[in-house]
Order: structure tokens, then C-alpha cells, then sequence
């Protein structure tokens, strides 16, 4: 059993503590003074087009399509698939995460240099905890392999270099402070470390097939239910036209957040209007008025859940047709 390590540990700990600080102090004179230092530094000494084209190209290492194709990869390349699934729960719990801090801080981005376009908020930086979060998690997977110093060396000088060229791309580029950055990679140090720890003391012999089987029983009961009602399958077609229009008309975090949770509504409680279905049929095939009144019930709450849902994507949505037709 490996010993705790307290300078480790304690340094971890002030990298959580420093994070909650400047997350306190964020918008007085002091941190503004210095975001403001480091941008006038930038616009004077650094920017240029070859620069500016090099920084374009490495951000691009934290951008959700290059993520998407790299847990694709990863998914095909590493056999050992609980490495595949701790590298997938990696990845959406700083996304998570990270998108949860914006949210509460709700920090406008820089408006000063801008080379290229973000939306969103910008407190904490998101390329920022993810490259620290994903490459520094893989990282750890690849040493943990490695036996020769030199190779392990060269892995560790290789990721930190890349984690530091996103994070500085994010400033450099104007669409992230200096504290962003530096808030993000402090919160996602201690995150990794506990993920790791977290991912050591999981008996994944144990679990493993439980996990997995977990899984494939919900995936096969919601196959189930779409296979044999009519109104799960009317549910997830409105579903898809939502997600269309979501994108063509680029509607905000807050207004996707109201569409899923209405989404995991509607299709919970049809799931559980099948179930309840189901158990009432196992139980009697025979008229019975309790049987009847609670197959009504459970369809009600459905109705409930989908007039409810529908009245939300009408207040999300038909401003925005209307500003079209426009």
C-alpha cells in the first residue's frame, strides 16, 4: 500500500484554496489590474500573424469536436475498458463542472483583443480545466505503463507542454483573462488528484460488471419502451427537432439546460408509465378499476411532464421565430 504523500497532498489543497480565493476577489481592482497588465504585455510583445496562426491551431486541443474524435480513438485503441470509461467520467465531470462555476460567477468574457469568437461565460477558463484535467488524467494511464525514466520524463515535459501552450492560447487569443486561466488549471489540479484517487481505490474487479450491466439493463429497457409505445417514439422525434432547431437558432446554455431537463422529464416519466404498465398487466389482465386508475395516473404525470416541457420550449422558442421571420 503506497504511503500519502503530505507535501503532495498539502499543495493540492492550496490549489483549491487558491481557486475559492480568486473566485472570491474576481472583479476588484487588483486581479483586474493584472489581467489588465498581462493583455497590455500581450498586445505590445507577443502578437503577431505567425503566432496568432500557431495559438488557432493549438487550441483546437480543447475544442469539443477534437475531444469527441479523440475519446472515439481512445475508445478503439485501449483494450483495458475501464480505462476507456474513467477517461469518459474524466472528461464530462469538468465539463460539468466547469460549466457549473460560469454559471454561478457569470464573468463576461474579454472584450479587448478577441482574435477569435467565444460565447458563453469566462470565469473559469473550460480549456483550461479540461487539457489539465483529460491529458494530465491520460498521462497518468501512460505512466503507470512505462518503465524507462527517460520515456517517462519525456511524457510528463510533452503533456505539461501542451496542457501550457492551450491554457496560454486562451489569453493569448483574448477570449479568457489571465485569472480565468490560472483559476481553471488551479481547480482542475485538485479535481485530477481526486479523480485519481478515486480511480485507484475503485475494486474494479469487483464492480466492473455491475457498472456494465447496469448500464446495458437501462439501455435495453429504454430500447424496450420505444420499441413498443407509440408515444416514446413521438417523444424522442419532437426531441430530435429540438436539438435541430437548438443549433440553427444558437440558443444559450441556460436555455439547452431548461431543454434537457424537460427532455430527461418527458422520457423518465414515459419510462415509468410503461413500467407501472407493465407491473398492473403482469399482476391482472382482468377489468379492474384500480388497475385502470393507476395506468391513468401514471399517464397524467406524463401529460403533466409534456404540456409543462411544451410551455417552456414555447417560451424558449417563438421569440426566436418571430425575430427570424422578422
Amino acid at each position: 500500500m503506497k504511503k500519502k504523500n503530505p507535501v503532495l497532498i498539502g499543495g493540492v489543497i492550496i490549489c483549491f484554496l487558491l481557486f475559492l480565493f480568486i473566485s472570491q476577489v474576481l472583479f476588484t481592482d487588483k486581479i483586474i489590474f493584472i489581467d489588465t497588465k498581462v493583455y497590455t504585455s500581450l498586445n505590445h510583445f507577443l502578437i503577431n500573424d505567425a503566432l496568432t496562426n500557431i495559438m488557432k491551431s493549438v487550441t483546437w486541443g480543447s475544442h469539443p469536436i477534437f475531444l469527441i474524435f479523440l475519446l472515439l480513438v481512445i475508445t478503439l485503441i485501449i483494450k483495458d475498458k475501464k480505462k476507456v470509461v474513467a477517461t469518459y467520467i474524466n472528461l464530462f465531470g469538468i465539463i460539468f463542472l466547469n460549466q457549473t462555476f460560469k454559471l454561478i460567477v457569470k464573468r463576461l468574457r474579454p472584450l479587448s483583443i478577441n482574435l477569435i469568437t467565444e460565447t458563453g461565460y469566462s470565469f473559469p477558463s473550460g480549456h483550461a480545466m479540461v487539457s489539465l484535467s483529460l491529458y494530465g488524467f491520460l498521462t497518468y494511464l501512460i505512466l503507470q505503463k512505462q518503465k524507462k525514466k527517460l520515456t517517462k520524463a519525456l511524457t510528463v515535459i510533452i503533456s505539461s507542454a501542451f496542457i501550457f501552450l492551450i491554457s496560454f492560447s486562451r489569453i493569448y487569443l483574448g477570449v479568457h483573462y489571465f485569472s480565468d486561466v490560472v483559476g481553471g488549471l488551479l481547480f482542475s489540479t485538485f479535481y485530477l488528484y481526486l479523480f485519481i484517487k478515486a480511480y485507484n481505490n475503485f475494486k474494479w474487479k469487483k464492480n466492473w460488471i455491475k457498472l456494465i450491466n447496469s448500464f446495458k439493463y437501462a439501455f435495453e429497457g429504454i430500447g424496450s419502451s420505444f420499441k413498443s409505445e407509440r408515444n416514446m417514439k413521438i417523444h424522442i422525434a419532437i426531441l430530435s427537432f429540438v436539438l435541430l432547431f437548438g443549433i440553427l437558432l444558437k440558443i444559450s446554455v441556460l436555455e439547452w439546460i431548461a431543454c434537457i431537463f424537460c427532455f430527461a422529464l418527458v422520457i423518465s416519466g414515459e419510462l415509468f408509465n410503461t413500467a407501472i404498465e407493465t407491473t398492473v398487466d403482469l399482476i391482472t389482465e382482468e377489468k379492474n378499476e384500480k388497475a385502470k386508475k393507476a395506468k391513468d395516473i401514471a399517464a397524467g404525470a406524463v401529460l403533466v411532464f409534456a404540456i409543462a416541457s411544451s410551455i417552456i420550449g414555447i417560451l424558449i422558442f417563438l421569440p426566436k421565430f418571430i425575430e427570424l421571420l422578422k
